[in-house]
């Protein structure tokens, strides 16, 4: 006999989306795209042609998250999403801390990858239309467009969100994947790189570091879970999706990675893929293709990560709209659009901070398109910091939540081992080996965090009575 909770009815359009769109929530907002050839430049600028190597342990610790994830959403099928379940697993101040931590990701993650998107844009129409020089002298304008398009689909519900999300990434998957098997037939620079899937004489340190930076590339794979009071039937379809759009995940970043590696070479990749990082699509396509072809991989790129601030901007709405009812946040959060059931409220605010975003980034490092680069990585790696704490929080929550609940030998130790292992990882190498500015970057969200500490700490009796009535009663039930 094991406890689970009722769906809560609190405005959202329920029946909203069935299994493919939450899959497209999960994956979409991991940009699978962006993940396998500019996050994984990155990886290679460590370990070279160990890149698909680190994917691999990277994958493993995210697998071991998404069988947590999954098996919690069958007991706490809420907005929430992630601060519900550590919420659930380990009580009313760690889900306060996680939920804090997760608003903030978001916030910071939707204008990051909105700005990935513009300086994508910049180099795109830099190669089709030269002499077009509004087109592509500064990243803020796409990322503008970018950022209409992405807080108007949420306005105008999630049904749209999820078929935009399905469509984009479905076409973007397919191209980049269609680009690997031509490299891969026409064998590569010398030959299938297939010692790729091993450390290739890199060090522990160099291997730990890169494993943090492509953990950042899984990111976003749990999100569907904040889609459970609009999915059809989100005990059965949201913890399909979460573990779903992880395997798919894994499977793409080492078919595209090793793809890469085997076009450039297992002695080219360290150099090459980090200087030409998106553009890697370009110069192989022009190399194993044709030149065309990588503009066309080029362009799905910077529309990757629009469709990926999309699925952020879904989950950090939701979180709001969570914590307007449940008296963390002013109750006009908690409030939907009569018309599109949409959380209105937090989605205006999101704009509000997403125009801010854009305005320090501008000043800081102007409109161009290194710029542009250097804005997104900090911003990326300031959000990466947040992450991965809360992720550990799940990982000890799930275990916890195993051992009151009668989990099996998975889930209460061999899942959240192998997604503690990882996260500590990453963690740690977001602190080593930094230079100036993004060393900066994670004690940025250090001090957010100890902002957050300090304000339960003064909110906590205030808000007691408001958290008690919001949490679901659970009922008995069998579990299958």
């Amino acid at each position: 006999m094991q406890e689970r909770v009722e769906v809560p009815e609190r405005g959202l359009r329920r029946n909203a989306v069935g299994l493919g769109g939450l899959v497209a929530q999960s994956l979409g907002v991991t940009a699978p795209e962006i993940s396998a050839v500019v996050i994984a430049s990155v990886v290679a600028a460590k370990v070279a042609g160990a890149t698909p190597f680190v994917f691999l342990i990277a994958g493993v610790g995210a697998l071991g998250l998404a069988l947590i994830y999954g098996r919690f959403a069958r007991f706490v099928p809420h907005a929430g999403g992630t601060y519900a379940i550590v919420r659930a697993g380990l009580g009313r101040d760690a889900g306060f801390l996680a939920g804090w931590v997760v608003l903030a990701v978001g916030v910071v993650f939707v204008p990051a990858l909105l700005v990935a998107s513009g300086f994508l844009f910049q180099n795109f129409f830099g190669l089709v239309t030269p002499d077009a020089t509004f087109l592509h002298s500064n990243w803020i304008f796409w990322a503008v467009c970018g950022a209409v398009f992405v807080l108007g689909c949420s306005y105008f519900g999630v049904q749209i969100s999820a078929r935009v999300l399905l469509t984009l990434t479905a076409i973007g998957v397919s191209m980049l994947t269609l680009f690997g098997i031509l490299i891969l037939a026409k064998g590569g620079a010398h030959g299938l790189a297939w010692s790729s899937f091993g450390p290739k004489g890199n060090s522990f340190h160099d291997i730990a570091l890169a494993v943090g930076i492509a953990m950042t590339g899984f990111s976003g794979f749990e999100t569907a879970v904040f889609l459970a009071e609009e999915a059809q039937t989100p005990r059965r379809q949201v913890p399909k999706a979460v573990v779903g759009a992880v395997l798919l995940a894994i499977v793409f970043f080492l078919f595209v990675t090793f793809s890469i590696v085997t076009g450039y070479g297992l002695d080219a990749v360290g150099k090459q893929w980090p200087t030409d990082s998106g553009g890697a699509v370009v110069g192989l396509s022009a190399q194993y293709v044709s030149l065309t072809f990588g503009k066309i991989i080029l362009l799905l790129l910077a529309i990757s990560a629009v469709a990926s601030a999309l699925g952020t901007a879904n989950f950090t709405t939701r979180v709001a709209f969570s914590w307007g009812h449940d008296g963390y946040l002013p109750r006009a959060f908690g409030n939907t659009q009569p018309r599109y059931k949409s959380p209105y409220v937090a989605i205006a605010a999101l704009a509000v901070f997403v125009a801010a975003v854009f305005v320090g980034g501008l000043i800081w490092q102007g409109s161009g398109l290194n710029g542009g680069l250097t804005f997104f990585s900090w911003l990326l790696q300031a959000g990466a910091t947040g992450i991965l704490p809360v992720y550990a929080l799940v990982a000890i929550g799930g275990a916890l939540h195993s051992r009151r609940h009668g989990g099996s030998v998975i889930d209460l130790l061999i899942a959240p081992a192998l997604a503690l292992v990882v996260v500590v990882l990453a963690e740690w190498s977001e602190f080593v080996d930094q230079v100036a500015p993004f060393k900066y970057a994670p004690y940025f969200m250090l001090a957010w965090i100890a902002i957050g500490i300090v304000l339960r700490f003064a909110t906590r009796g205030r808000v007691a009575e408001a958290e008690a009535a919001s949490e679901p009663v659970a009922e008995p039930a069998l579990v299958g």
